[in-house]
């Protein structure tokens, strides 16, 4: 008798929970090409369930359906693929931004988006796949538009004189021949004048006290992006040289780094720097 119960009882709680997949699936369907890969997850999750019970005349209406709705999802999928570009493009374009590539990867401006279909996620990059930004981002056009978006608005916030910025690269790129033994003059590897750099823009209390909080973080991109903007500005001529990084050396971030030539993504990989004596 016990045995009945517990079966009984295990069997209602499974049918519960299969019960609110369905319902919470149902819901989803009400926009089936917004929410495919969220149905094909759905529906995963309820074929697991379905599995687990115990045989029976609805389980085979269940798996049957179960059946059905997998070979349907991939038509959706199909169509949510195609209207997803369509809407990026309608997106980014409202801004005169300039779209590029085709499926699995876009390139939007500065950045490539590389869209994975299979876990219906994105991943954002700089530049042509060069520095990763953010990943697992939802395959929904107005997410994807406003991710951009926000870190664009933040790189494009910060500030940036020329002449300011030539003055410390000098001040770093001499600090670093110092460090390397070399004459003023001489090339030496950028990212190296670079990490000078950071450490000459940290406030007075960093230098009173270097804790984690009291450090002024310079990412890698924002440096990219403030060299871009650099090597646009007359002081870019005034005695300085940065050299073309060797294929070798592109994968190598300790020796290379990527600056980008224009607002469209496409860019340079520099290994070197040095100042004329």
């Amino acid at each position: 008798m016990k045995e009945l119960i517990e079966g009984f009882r295990l069997l209602i709680k499974q049918s519960k929970r299969v019960n609110k997949l369905l319902n919470t699936y149902e819901r989803l369907k009400e926009k089936s090409v917004e929410n495919a890969y969220l149905l094909e997850k759905k529906l995963n999750e309820i074929s697991k369930e379905v599995n687990n019970l115990p045989d029976f005349a609805l389980k085979n209406s269940l798996v049957t359906w179960l059946n059905n709705e997998k070979s349907e999802l991939d038509k959706i999928k199909d169509e949510f693929r195609f209207s997803l570009g369509e809407k990026i493009k309608e997106l980014f374009q409202k801004d005169n931004w300039i779209i590029k590539g085709q499926y699995p990867i876009l390139r939007i401006g500065l950045y490539t988006l590389s869209l994975n279909f299979e876990f219906g996620e994105a991943t954002l990059y700089f530049g042509p796949e060069i520095e990763k930004i953010k990943s697992k981002i939802p395959l929904e056009p107005e997410t994807i538009y406003q991710t951009i978006k926000k870190f664009d608005d933040s790189l494009k916030k910060v500030k940036f004189d020329p002449k300011e910025f030539y003055l410390d690269l000098q001040k770093a790129y001499k600090k670093r021949t110092i460090l390397s033994n070399k004459p003023y003059g001489e090339k030496v590897y950028l990212v190296d004048v670079l990490s000078e750099y950071v450490i000459l823009k940290q406030p007075s209390q960093f230098f009173a006290d270097p804790r984690k909080e009291n450090f002024r973080e310079i990412p890698r991109i924002h440096l990219c992006y403030l060299l871009s903007l650099f090597k646009k500005s007359e002081y870019a001529q005034k005695g300085i040289h940065f050299y073309i990084a060797t294929f070798d050396a592109t994968t190598d971030k300790m020796h290379a780094i990527w600056i980008p030539d224009n607002e469209e993504g496409e860019g340079t990989y520099y290994s070197y720097i040095s100042f004329a004596e």
